[in-house]
This record gives C-alpha cells, sequence and structure tokens, in this order.
C-alpha cells in the first residue's frame, strides 16, 4: 500500500508518495490548485501530480491511499464538484483543506493549535480527543487578519492618507510611504487604477516592504497592529484550552519578533508541515476499516 499527500494552494501544488512499509518516498510539483480561483486547473493539476508519481513508482492510483488538502476545499459546492470530476480510482481518499493538513503535520497529528499567515491567514485547533476546531479563514474581504494581503491594505490605506493631504507626497518623509508610491502610485491618477485591478495576492505583495522598512514610525505602527491582530487570532482559538502554539506560512517567521511576550511563551518550532500532515491522514484512513 503507498500513501499520498497533496498539499495546494494559488501559487503551486506539491505531491508526495510513499510506500507504506518501506517509507520510500517520492515527490512533484506542479501549478496552483487554488479551488475557488480556478477548479478545472485544481483538477489539471491534481491529477497530473497522481499520475506522474504512479509512473515514478511504477504503481496504479488503485495501491494509493490519498489525502488531498487544497485551499480552497472547504466550500461545500467545490468540494462536491472536485470529488465529481477528478476521476482516480484510488483504493481510498480524502479531499479536506490544506489548513486541516497543516494542522496535523504542525505537531505530527498531536494536540496544538496552527495560525497559518500566508496570503491570508486561518487558526485550527487539534485537541487529545481529535476535535479540530477553526477560527478564522474568511478570506480578504472579511477577515483573514493578520495575512499578507490584510497587512498590506493596512499600508496601502496609509498611503492613500498622505494623498489626501493638500500637499500629497511631498513633504513625507515616511521610507514606507515612497516605497508603496512606488509599486501602486504616487498620485490620485496612478492609485485608482492600481486599486481598480488589485487582487488579494497583489495586496500580500506589499507585506514584506512593511518588514524591510520596519524602522519607519508608519510601518511600526503598522507592525503593532499586525501582531495584535496574530495575538487575537491565537486566543480565540485556544479558548480555554493548554496548547502548544506553531505559527506556519510565508510571514511565520518575519512576524515572531513583533508579537507579546505572553504569546510568544506558547510557542513551539513546527514539527513538518502540510504534506507531513496529508500523510498523517492518509495512513490513518488506511487503517479505518473501510466499507
Amino acid at each position: 500500500m503507498y500513501l499520498l499527500a497533496i498539499d495546494g494552494g494559488g501559487s503551486k501544488t506539491v505531491a508526495r508518495l510513499q510506500h507504506k512499509a518501506s517509507g520510500q518516498q517520492w515527490q512533484a510539483t506542479a501549478g496552483p490548485a487554488q479551488l475557488s480561483n480556478d477548479l478545472p486547473l485544481a483538477i489539471t493539476n491534481v491529477r497530473q501530480l497522481c499520475l506522474q508519481l504512479c509512473q515514478q513508482a511504477a504503481i496504479t492510483p488503485r495501491q494509493i491511499v490519498a489525502c488531498i488538502g487544497l485551499a480552497g476545499a472547504g466550500n461545500p459546492q467545490l468540494h462536491a464538484a472536485f470529488c465529481q470530476q477528478l476521476q482516480l480510482d484510488f483504493a481510498a481518499w480524502q479531499l479536506t483543506t490544506d489548513a486541516r493538513t497543516s494542522l496535523y503535520g504542525a505537531n505530527n497529528g498531536q494536540p496544538v493549535v496552527m495560525v497559518a499567515l500566508g496570503t491570508g491567514s486561518v487558526a485550527m485547533r487539534l485537541t487529545a480527543d481529535d476535535t479540530e476546531q477553526q477560527t478564522g479563514g474568511w478570506g480578504f474581504t472579511i477577515g483573514d487578519e493578520a495575512g499578507g494581503a490584510w497587512l498590506g491594505k493596512l499600508a496601502v490605506r496609509q498611503l492613500l492618507w498622505q494623498l489626501d493631504n493638500d500637499s500629497g507626497l511631498s513633504s513625507v518623509i515616511s521610507p514606507l510611504i515612497h516605497a508603496l508610491a512606488q509599486h501602486c502610485g504616487a498620485s490620485v491618477n496612478t492609485v485608482l487604477p492600481w486599486l481598480k485591478q488589485a487582487s488579494a495576492t497583489d495586496f500580500a505583495a506589499l507585506a514584506p516592504l512593511v518588514f524591510t522598512h520596519s524602522s519607519c514610525p508608519l510601518a511600526q505602527q503598522i507592525l503593532q497592529q499586525h501582531a495584535a491582530a496574530i495575538a487575537e487570532l491565537i486566543t480565540y482559538c485556544l479558548g480555554q484550552h493548554d496548547l502548544p502554539v506553531v505559527l506556519l506560512g510565508g510571514l511565520a517567521a518575519s512576524s515572531q519578533p513583533y508579537l507579546n511576550p505572553d504569546i510568544k511563551a506558547l510557542l513551539q518550532p513546527a514539527k513538518g508541515n502540510a504534506l507531513d500532515g496529508g500523510l498523517i491522514l492518509a495512513a490513518q484512513q488506511s487503517a479505518a476499516p473501510q466499507g
């Protein structure tokens, strides 16, 4: 029997195939598999990865128990459509969210609070009785606080306040504002077209500027808001539970220095990633009675 884990998001999809008995592994990468962005492309990329790994290992899908963790899989309609259209004859398989596979990878399947800070943000809790609870992850329009897109939006809002001044940017000394102006525009006439087409990904691309210019008082103000949002996400997800907290995602490392001491004291290093979590979930499914 073989176990397959897939981790798919808005930029790429990674898959790892493991022979259950020997532990031998194969890995491959394809394009994005974000269900809410492009369902047909996600299906194509996942199928490509599965068949590519089957070819590498000289097996068929019937020998595989798979856990496919994809961004957007929490949407019931997209979840159902993906399951109907994938058409791979696995021995057994499940489609779940990339947040859930990250949760199981973060602490090797043991109780934990996992906070993922990427373009968006989400927290999930796993307790000793195997109860799972998600906090956040509502998307850029209404949530995703402390995610890269949210952080970029805070920064752009400061740029807009400066443009609303009578003198525009001519008297601005903030290096962060000038860096933002180079990306988004230095006047109302150039910023408006940028705002009209900007996606969450575009806003998230500005987040590194805030960290790069962390000596700027304006950036420091934004980073304080960012740290407070992370703390709130962790606090809501923890509830009354005494659990370690793991930060994952592209903003995890750069965000930690700005957290308050009480939050820092809860943190532990990640023991694994979403692929590790996917293999744990696939192994659980392979061990469960079928039918």
